[in-house]
C-alpha cells in the first residue's frame, strides 16, 4: 500500500495578516517554523522515504523543520494558485470591494485578472500527484505508525488552496462542506493496490498472497491516472500542529 502525507506549509506573515499570497514567494514567520517543527514529529513517525515540495520557499522551509534525512524534489506544479492582480491584497478588502467575484473565486468559478483558473490548478495538481504516486515504486516499504504492515510512504508539502483543489479533484471531499486546511496541517491519503478490504494486520485483507517486491514495483509504476484516482482513500484530514501539541504553538487552530 502507498501512503502520501499532504502537508500545508506553516504560517507566514501574510497568512497572519490575511493577505492573498498565490505565487508570491513569502517566507515562513517564526510561528510557522514552530508549527512545522511540531508537525515534523508526526511526519517522522510515518517513516517517509520520498519527499516533494513546491518551488515556493515557504514549503521548502516547512520541510526543513521536519528533520528528515531526505532531499526533496522541487515541483513548480505544487505551487499555490496564481492569483494575478489580487496577490498581496487583503482578503477582507477584496471581499468587500468585489463580493460577487470573491464568492465566485471561492466557489471555483471566477479567475482574478492575470490569475490561474480553477481548471488549470486542478489539472496541474492532479498531474503532479499522480506522478508522485508512481514514483513511490522507487522506494522500499517502511514500518507504519498505525498499521502492522509496511507502507511505501512519501511526504508532499504544498499550499492551502492547491491542496483543497487536489482533494476535491480526487473526489475525496465536497467543497461546500470543507473547512480550510490550517497552516502546517497534515492530511493522509492511502492508496491500496486492490479493491478488497484492507485489515490492520494484512495489507491484502488476508485475501491474497504477497506478490513480491519486484511485482509490486512494476504494478505501481504502471498505474494509470484513472486507477490512482479510483484507489485513493482519505484516512486523515487537517491534523493541525495545534492538535498535535497545543503548548508548542502560538495560535489556536481556526
Amino acid at each position: 500500500m502507498i501512503r502520501v502525507l499532504l502537508v500545508r506549509h506553516g504560517e507566514t506573515e501574510w497568512n497572519k495578516d490575511h493577505r492573498l499570497q498565490g505565487h508570491s514567494d513569502i517566507w515562513l514567520a517564526e510561528s510557522g517554523q514552530k508549527q512545522a517543527a511540531t508537525t515534523g514529529a508526526f511526519v517522522r513517525a510515518q517513516n517517509p522515504r520520498q519527499a516533494h515540495v513546491s518551488s515556493l520557499v515557504r514549503t521548502q522551509q516547512t520541510f526543513e523543520q521536519f528533520g528528515l534525512d531526505l532531499q526533496p524534489s522541487i515541483w513548480d506544479d505544487l505551487r499555490e494558485q496564481n492569483l494575478g492582480e489580487w496577490e498581496g491584497a487583503y482578503a477582507a478588502e477584496i471581499r468587500d470591494s468585489f463580493p460577487e467575484e470573491f464568492q465566485g473565486w471561492r466557489a471555483g468559478t471566477y479567475t482574478p485578472a492575470g490569475g490561474e483558473s480553477y481548471e488549470a490548478l486542478v489539472s496541474r495538481m492532479k498531474g503532479a500527484f499522480f506522478d508522485i504516486i508512481r514514483a513511490t515504486a522507487q522506494i522500499a516499504p517502511t514500518p507504519s505508525a498505525d498499521l502492522s504492515f509496511e507502507l511505501r510512504t512519501a511526504v508532499m508539502v504544498s499550499h492551502g488552496a492547491a491542496l483543497r483543489v487536489l482533494l476535491e479533484g480526487l473526489g475525496l471531499l465536497d467543497r461546500a462542506q470543507f473547512i480550510p486546511l490550517t497552516p502546517a496541517s497534515t492530511t493522509v491519503i492511502d492508496i491500496p493496490l486492490h479493491h478488497g478490504p484492507v485489515s490492520s494486520s494484512l495489507p491484502q485483507g488476508g485475501l491474497e498472497d504477497e506478490t513480491g517486491e519486484e511485482a509490486e514495483r512494476r504494478r505501481i509504476a504502471a498505474l494509470t491516472d484513472a486507477e490512482i484516482e479510483d484507489l485513493c482513500r482519505l484516512r486523515l484530514i487537517n491534523l493541525s500542529p495545534e492538535l498535535l501539541n497545543p503548548a508548542a504553538t502560538e495560535s489556536a487552530a481556526i
